[in-house]
């Protein structure tokens, strides 16, 4: 076993912490939705979560992936 050096420690902890925002973000917008699930509003608050959901992961898996090198 290899310990971690200094860069894959501040990537893991920057991961970790996309992780919790990825997260709060999910739950806020379910609470949102489901608060606005009879109003008309609700297509625009739900349409974009997916697409803001999925750039935080591509961007949390480049910083793992360059804490790899």
């Amino acid at each position: 076993m290899h310990a971690k050096t200094a860069k894959q420690n501040k990537a893991e902890l920057i991961v970790v912490g996309i992780a919790v925002v990825a997260f709060l973000l999910g739950v806020i917008a379910h609470l949102a939705g489901a608060s606005l699930a009879n109003s008309d509003t609700f297509g625009y608050i739900a349409a974009p979560i997916p697409l803001i959901l999925g750039t935080i992961f591509l961007i949390s898996y480049k910083i793992a992936a360059n804490a790899e090198d």
